[in-house]
C-alpha cells in the first residue's frame, strides 16, 4: 500500500519539471486532508499525527509534550495513518481516474 501521509509531507513536487499529475494530485490531498482528519480520527490521533508530520517531533517527544508513554503515542499515530492511508487510497483512485479522462478528453479534441 502506499503511504499517502509520508508523501503528501516529505515530496516537493513544487520544483519538479513535468510532474503535473502528482502535483494535482497533492493539491485535491490537501483540500481533503483537513476532512479525513476532522471526520475519520479521534482528537488525539489527530493531535500525535499532526506532531509527527506538521511539527516534525519524533514520538518520545510528542509523548513528553502529551504526557503520554511513547508506545501509545505510536498506536496514536499508526491507527491514525492507517485510517488516513485507507481513506487517500479511495481519493487517489478517483482522482487519477479522472485525470486520466480529463487527459484523454483533451487528446480526442486535438
Amino acid at each position: 500500500m502506499i503511504d499517502f501521509i509520508n508523501n503528501y509531507y516529505y515530496e516537493d513536487y513544487s520544483t519538479v519539471e513535468g510532474m503535473d499529475r502528482e502535483k494535482a494530485k497533492k493539491k485535491a490531498f490537501s483540500a481533503v486532508l483537513p476532512l479525513i482528519m476532522q471526520e475519520e480520527l479521534t482528537p488525539m490521533q489527530s493531535v500525535c499525527l499532526r506532531y509527527r508530520y506538521e511539527n516534525h517531533k519524533t514520538q518520545a517527544e510528542i509523548a513528553n509534550l502529551m504526557k503520554l508513554s511513547q508506545p501509545t503515542v505510536s498506536r496514536h499515530i499508526s491507527t491514525a495513518k492507517e485510517k488516513m492511508n485507507n481513506s487517500l487510497g479511495y481519493c487517489y483512485i478517483a482522482l487519477s481516474k479522472a485525470i486520466d479522462e480529463y487527459d484523454r478528453l483533451a487528446n480526442s479534441m486535438e
